[in-house]
Order: structure tokens, then C-alpha cells, then sequence
């Protein structure tokens, strides 16, 4: 049975109509199966920009992860989805919308991956760089596919190259141990074939390693696997101090570049405003200034920043003044639900509207430098990770720590990677190892909306993980098991 690919080309396509009376007929030469597209180098680099292409979709990174930040106690959901709610609360259950949301655009990118990896490792009419690059980018964003599915599940299905072949695609999941094992091979695979500078846009070795040592940390802190924490710092070194990843000079450089990334930019979409192409900029902006108005920020997460530089390049409070191209204003924190607003996603044209020409940071070095820092206070007591913290201080504009411990580490992952999706998932690895506690953050007036105090119903270990959307455990006829507890 042949097997039929889809491959996304994000190439501009023009389209003339000369009158309403005139009709475009095309005439079908075909449909490409993996026989007859993969067949030469330009077929391969299109398909991998496929891949690439994924990144923009409203329903995974441009909105639908950065929803489950709003279970931290930096973000609020505002917004019109009702769905979000429960979510934010923790009284949703499987059937729940954005339960399901990104779901089906992780395994489409895991999907296309598995089709690059079996055609073109065989094939020979193409030169070995483009291969490997290709090859690279493809073990890559399998991995990355997988972890934003481990993230969330914890255990799901793992759709692999064998998969493909033998169309076994109704699998029952797969345990977590197994799940975080692929994903390490998956990605030690990308670091030895990815080069280790590449060109704009496109990942590199450092952005392997920078997921390996994500990997790593979150690994570590299941019992039984502190030997992680070696390989974290091992793989975090190869980003820490490396050249070719140096951190910006300036902090809101990762922010405001619109045509060149920074070296710290280890994974970002590119937006246009020729095509508006990221939902992103649009969820972040406040209404009155051209957005939808969704995710504001807490006030725990402004207090915490106290006189710290990071503030006014992070999040708008009362009185800052942001510049529309044509002209200045003054924020109200009125336009909040919360009385703030992030910026970090937020620029504008000359004329005063929003500006799509915007690099949106998915992995950093900074983020590399304080998970290295995190792991060598965990194996060797406070201070171990005063180097990296002060690396990220520094350019920051902030004062070293001396003896840094636990507290120290926590909030300056928070001031750093604020509103870039990590918070949530930062709690769930340190309420695991016992250096936070959940229910009790969300307990914080100052960390919830009015509106949802007392109402956060969280429970340890049960709220790690969400269900499995309802919707694919109905479609497997009994193979696949909800999680544990719901």
C-alpha cells in the first residue's frame, strides 16, 4: 500500500484574477506518494521547511501551548475561551477543548519527520551536507514534537519510522521512562548530524544540546535518576560559553530583532508582516492597541521583578511609555484584567500598528546557562551555580549573587523566561523534587485572578500531567488508557 505524504511549502503564491467571468482551470499531473517525491535535493530541503512550517500554527506554539502557562502563578488567561477556565483551575476533564488542542499538530510535525527519515537516508543524488542537515532537523523536530507531548501527557503513543512502515498507527502509549528515552535518542542523533552553526532560522547543534539538557533536568527529578543531572551539565557546557551561542548583549535584543537572530536564539519562529503569519504577536497584544488580549501577567510576577531591568522589557505596568512608531502613550493598567500586560511579543510599524516582522523565541541560551546552574546547585549545594546565574545577571544589568541556593535559582529562571512558557512546567519538575509546592503558590491572592481565588483545585502528583484528550481515546476502540487518575 502506498503511503501518501503532504508536504507544506511556504513559498509565496500569487494568485490573478482578470475578471469574475474568467475561471482558473487546473490540470492534476499527480499526487506524490514517498516513491516518486523524494527524488532529488530540492524535494528534501522542501519537505524539511515543512517541518519548519508547523511552528506557525495557531494550535501548537503560536497560542495553544502558551495556554498551559496559565496553571502557573504568572499568567492569566483573560481572553474569550471559555475552556481555558477549567484549565487555569483545575476542574477540567478529558473532553475539555484545549485538552485536545495541539494534539493532532504534534503528530502531524512527528508524522512528516518519520517520512524524511525513512526516504532519505538511502538516498545517493544528494550531497552529504544537505543530508545530514536534513536528517538532523528531522531526528530534531520528532523529538521536539515529542516533548511537547510529554510535557503535558506524560505517556501517549510513540509513532516511529517502523510505525510508518507497517501503518501501525493505533498504539497504546508508551510509559514516561520510555517516552524520555526517545526523545534522548532522537535528539543525540540531531547534535551529530546538525551543523554547529546554521543558516537564519534553521536549528543547530547548540539547539539539540539545548533540549538534551531540558531533557535531562526534567528527567532528573523522577526518583532514581539523579545521574541525569551529569548529563544535563555536560550538554549544557557545550551551549554555556560557546561562542557561536554567546547571550546578547542586550536582553530585549531576543525580542525586537526583525530580520537577523541573535546567536542566542537556539530555536524562534519567524513572523512577517507581509504575512502575518504568527497568532503569537496577535494573543499577547492588548485589544486597544490591535490584539486579541489574552495571557496577563500576575502581579506576584511584577512584584518579583522589584528594580530589576528585566521588568520594563518583560511587562507593561502603569505609567510606562511604549512607543507606537507615530507616536507615544502611556499604559493604563485598566486595559489589563490584571492591571499588566506582556510586551515581549509586542512591537509596532511606523504607522502605529502592529509590527509581524518579530523573532519569537522558543529555546535560549540563557535558559541552557540556568538549567547547567540548577543542576550543579542540586549535585553541589548552593553557590555551584553562581558562574552561569551571574553570566545571565550580568548581561542583564543586575548584581552577581554570591552563594546562590534553590530560591535564587527559581527566581531568576522566573525573571529571565517570564510569559515564555516555562514557568508552569518549571513548578511541576520542582514541586516533584520538593523545592516548591504547588497548591501552595496558587494560594497567593497576588498569583490568581479575584475571580479564580479559592477556585484552584490543584492536586499533586494527580495535575503533572492533564488526560489524554477524550476525543483519542474514543478513536482507539480501547488501546489506548487514559492517564493515571483521571
Amino acid at each position: 500500500m502506498k503511503k501518501y505524504i503532504t508536504i507544506l511549502m511556504l513559498l509565496p503564491v500569487f494568485i490573478m484574477i482578470l475578471s469574475c467571468e474568467e475561471v482558473l482551470e487546473i490540470d492534476v499531473k499527480g499526487v506524490y506518494t514517498e516513491e516518486n517525491y523524494f527524488t532529488n535535493e530540492k524535494a528534501v530541503v522542501d519537505a524539511v521547511t515543512g517541518l519548519y512550517g508547523i511552528l506557525i500554527t495557531e494550535d501548537f506554539v503560536a497560542h495553544a501551548d502558551y495556554t498551559w502557562d496559565i496553571c502557573s502563578d504568572d499568567v492569566y488567561r483573560a481572553g474569550d475561551h471559555s475552556e481555558d477556565e477549567a484549565i487555569e483551575t483545575f476542574t477540567f476533564d478529558a473532553s475539555n477543548p484545549q485538552i485536545n488542542q495541539g494534539w493532532k499538530w504534534k503528530y502531524e510535525m512527528i508524522s512528516r519527520a518519520n517520512n524524511i527519515l525513512l526516504n532519505v537516508k538511502q538516498m545517493e543524488n544528494i550531497s552529504s551536507d544537505i543530508k545530514n542537515r536534513s536528517l538532523g532537523e528531522a531526528y530534531f523536530f520528532r523529538a521536539f514534537a515529542n516533548w511537547w507531548l510529554y510535557l503535558p501527557y506524560g505517556e501517549f503513543p510513540l509513532i516511529m519510522e517502523e510505525d510508518v512502515v507497517s501503518a501501525n498507527y493505533n498504539k497504546p502509549k508508551s510509559s514516561v521512562e520510555e517516552v524520555l528515552a526517545h526523545i534522548e535518542n532522537d535528539l543525540k542523533e540531531a547534535a551529530n548530524l546538525l551543523p554547529e552553526i546554521a543558516s537564519a532560522s534553521r536549528v543547530n547543534k547548540g539547539s539539540a544540546y539545548a533540549y538534551l539538557t531540558q531533557l535531562y533536568m526534567h528527567w532528573s527529578s523522577y526518583p532514581g535518576n539523579e545521574d541525569k543531572l551529569d548529563l544535563a551539565i555536560e550538554n549544557g557546557e557545550k551551549v554555556v560559553g560557546n561562542n557561536n551561542y554567546q547571550l546578547s548583549a542586550n536582553f530585549q535584543d531576543n525580542f525586537r530583532q526583525k530580520t537577523t537572530a541573535t546567536p542566542e536564539m537556539l530555536l524562534y519562529v519567524a513572523s512577517s508582516s507581509d504575512w502575518r503569519n504568527s497568532a503569537t504577536i496577535y494573543y499577547f497584544s492588548p485589544r486597544h492597541l490591535g490584539g486579541w488580549n489574552f495571557f496577563h501577567p500576575m502581579k506576584s510576577l511584577f512584584d518579583e521583578f522589584g528594580a530589576d531591568k528585566r521588568r520594563e522589557a518583560t511587562l507593561w505596568a502603569d505609567g510606562d511609555e511604549i512607543d507606537l512608531g507615530n507616536s507615544t502613550i502611556v499604559y493604563d493598567g485598566n486595559t489589563s484584567e490584571t492591571g499588566y500586560h506582556f510586551n515581549k511579543y509586542t512591537t509596532f510599524t511606523a504607522d502605529g500598528k502592529l509590527n509581524f516582522d518579530l523573532l519569537i523565541p522558543l529555546m535560549r541560551s540563557s535558559d541552557v546557562y540556568l538549567l547547567v546552574a540548577e543542576a550543579k546547585i542540586r549535585k553541589n549545594g548552593i553557590g555551584a551555580g553562581d558562574s552561569e546565574i551571574n553570566m545571565v545577571r550580568e548581561r542583564a544589568g543586575a548584581e552577581p549573587l554570591i552563594n546562590a541556593g534553590k530560591d535564587d535559582l527559581i527566581k531568576e529562571r522566573r525573571l529571565e523566561l517570564a510569559g515564555e512558557n516555562r514557568r508552569f512546567f518549571d513548578l511541576v519538575r520542582w514541586d516533584r523534587l520538593g523545592w516548591v509546592n504547588i497548591a501552595e503558590l496558587l494560594s497567593n491572592p497576588d498569583a490568581v485572578h479575584h475571580a479564580d481565588f479559592n477556585r484552584i483545585d490543584f492536586e499533586s502528583p494527580k495535575n503533572y500531567f492533564f488526560p489524554l484528550p477524550q476525543v483519542e481515546i474514543d478513536k482507539s476502540n480501547g488501546v489506548l488508557n487514559q492517564n493515571e487518575n483521571y
